[in-house]
């Protein structure tokens, strides 16, 4: 089967935007891991904007960014969201409460503790009442986003993938080795768009193949940081403007296969 991305934004360490990020994987500029930017967010009121917490920011940013870059208009776009742990600062924060005594959870705390809530407030910030899938798949939630987002484009719904996750509190860190924010968002349709864009044919299978690994031990090692950059073999592929195969883990005996191939602007042909 096959789909087309058609708007990428990105947010990590030394990676701003999605198309610094595809300089950078191409080799036009070199990868300097500095931190990450202060995410960006426009619609949100004061007081939603007072009560947003960083995974929220942190996919609203790259959210943007590729709806943006696809020109679509956010209303009608359905969305999926996937974060390998949530957030576990609210989590970390919510416990301490509860062993406390009066106990005391912050009413703010509790309604930002679901998991859905960042689809919350990307449908206030961006006035949308499309469909939306919230996901979590532990280290396989890049994977099992996109494959939610796929299969949401197949049936002819443009579909907005955002993967997040954030740098976990000191007392959950030794066991959360989550040791960079990294937010990736995909723009994914069933047709064509007239600009450039990235086909990609896919299937899911049994686990039969190795996982691609990247060059530079820089990037590898980002990629190894954070469940959302496994992302990061795609958006290589989508950089170099050549056809690829990806290779993403999926659960323990499962692998979803990627035939990447970038396209110039004009129409379809086949």
């Amino acid at each position: 089967m096959s789909c087309f991305i058609a708007g990428l934004g990105v947010l990590a360490p030394g990676l701003n935007s999605g198309s610094h990020a595809l300089r950078v994987l191409r080799g036009d500029e070199p990868y300097v891991r500095l931190d990450a930017r202060i995410p960006m967010v426009a619609g949100l009121a004061a007081n939603e904007m007072r009560r947003c917490p960083t995974t929220a920011r942190y996919a609203l940013d790259v959210g943007q960014q590729a709806l943006a870059e696809a020109g679509w208009e956010a209303p009608r776009v359905a969305t999926v969201f996937s974060s390998g742990s949530g957030d576990l600062e609210i989590l970390d924060k919510n416990c301490r409460a509860l062993i406390q005594e009066p106990i005391a959870v912050s009413p703010i705390l509790f309604h930002n503790s679901v998991h859905n809530a960042v689809a919350g407030y990307w449908g206030i910030a961006m006035g949308s009442r499309a469909p939306s899938t919230s996901l979590s798949v532990y280290e396989d939630s890049f994977a099992a986003g996109l494959l939610e987002a796929l299969m949401m484009a197949s049936l002819g719904s443009p579909c907005l993938l955002v993967v997040y996750d954030t740098l976990p509190p000191a007392a959950l860190a030794p066991v959360r080795k989550v040791t960079a924010p990294f937010a990736v968002a995909l723009a994914v349709c069933q047709e064509r768009p007239a600009k450039a864009c990235t086909r990609i044919d896919w299937a899911w299978g049994p686990r039969d193949s190795e996982e691609l690994v990247l060059d530079r031990p820089a990037l590898e090692a980002l990629r190894t940081s954070n469940p959302a950059a496994r992302s990061l073999p795609l958006l290589q592929a989508m950089a170099r403007r050549q056809a690829a195969r990806v290779v993403l883990p999926y659960l323990a005996e499962g692998q979803l296969l990627l035939d990447v191939c970038p396209l110039p602007a004009g129409a379809a042909t086949d």
